[in-house]
């Protein structure tokens, strides 16, 4: 794997962005599903929004946390879970053995970083 060519490369890339934007689809029909209500239009969403957390404030807070609550179930994440900084991250998957060096993906992403 260690004469990956720029193709290779575009091709992985390419696939990634059908996968994201699958991801993406399927996500948005979940909240479509939980949250059926919401308008399209986004200025009327917004507004709709603002005027509702200025009345409801706490009363929104919670059906959105519970909306994601399920929505987060629904992917297989945890009600508990936590996101960490990605420096935490970084080092935890150092301690596990996951080394970024030993991934074709992310050996791209470094040299390009350091380009």
């Amino acid at each position: 794997m260690a004469n990956t060519t720029l193709e290779d490369i575009v091709q992985r890339l390419d696939r990634l962005e059908k996968m994201m934007t699958e991801v993406n689809q399927k996500f948005s029909e979940l909240v479509e599903q939980m949250v059926p209500d919401v308008p399209k239009d986004r200025e009327t969403a917004a507004a709709l929004r603002g005027t509702e957390a200025l009345k409801n404030n706490k009363r929104d807070a919670h059906i959105a946390k519970e909306a994601l609550d399920r929505i987060f179930e629904k992917m297989g994440i945890p009600s508990d879970f936590e996101l960490k900084p990605l420096e935490e991250l970084h080092e935890s998957m150092r301690q596990h053995g996951i080394r970024a060096e030993d991934n074709e993906f992310s050996r791209g992403i470094i040299a390009e970083r350091e380009k």
